[in-house]
């Protein structure tokens, strides 16, 4: 597994827009500056998850394959045939090694450009 790299920012700004939670995650990021580093690990994960739920209520679950396998160093069929206890494990990993709130911070600030 890699940390976070700016073409990241890209593939998770396609993934909020497959996903339709622009508002719910401008939410929780105007939050995250009253957070403590606890917390921050939570919000990231939940953050995760509430895109997950949304990219299979649209059946676009795909993007989120293609948006995690760089990081992961794998390719998107193998992000998609993961074990769920792997998975959700990378995803907690992604959170913890990396600075979730700056990154959706800064992606923030993208996702008002699409």
């Amino acid at each position: 597994m890699r940390n976070l790299i700016t073409s990241d920012v890209f593939a998770f700004a396609r993934l909020i827009k497959a996903s339709g939670v622009r508002g719910e995650l401008t939410a929780t990021i105007e939050k995250l500056s009253e957070l403590k580093d606890a917390d921050l690990r939570r919000v990231g994960i939940d953050t995760v998850l509430m895109i997950i739920e949304a990219l299979a209520e649209k059946n676009s679950e795909k993007t989120m394959y293609e948006a995690l396998a760089p990081v992961l160093e794998i390719k998107p069929d193998e992000v998609a045939a993961m074990p769920p206890a792997d998975f959700f494990g990378a995803l907690k990993q992604i959170s913890e090694e990396n600075d979730l709130a700056n990154f959706f911070a800064s992606l923030s600030g993208i996702l008002g450009k699409i």
